[in-house]
């Protein structure tokens, strides 16, 4: 649910409806949840997919601060970090994640 819930407020971030949990296909395994998630029409591949593992990364990083050192994040820390994250991203490199911010 928790992860669930920031999914969707990182589709109302970058505006993007598909992104929203309530929107994926019905997948059966993590590799055809990636595929239906990484390769929505009109979505740049490349920017979605950094987009998504950079925001799978934050999430299991507060997944893990919540059970190992309980301590809980607020949905607007987590979408600060998401923020942080993709600009540093961008200046490094990665310009596909611009189309998002």
């Amino acid at each position: 649910r928790t992860s669930w819930r920031r999914w969707e407020g990182i589709a109302l971030w970058i505006q993007e409806p598909l992104l929203k949990p309530s929107n994926w296909k019905i997948a059966n395994s993590a590799l055809e949840w990636w595929s239906n998630i990484t390769t929505l029409p009109g979505i740049p591949k490349k920017g979605i997919r950094s987009l998504a593992l950079l925001i799978m990364w934050i999430i299991w990083n507060e997944r893990n601060a919540r059970i190992f050192n309980r301590r809980e994040s607020s949905f607007c820390s987590i979408l600060g970090k998401i923020k942080e994250e993709v600009a540093a991203w961008i200046a490094a490199g990665a310009r596909p994640l611009a189309a998002f911010v």
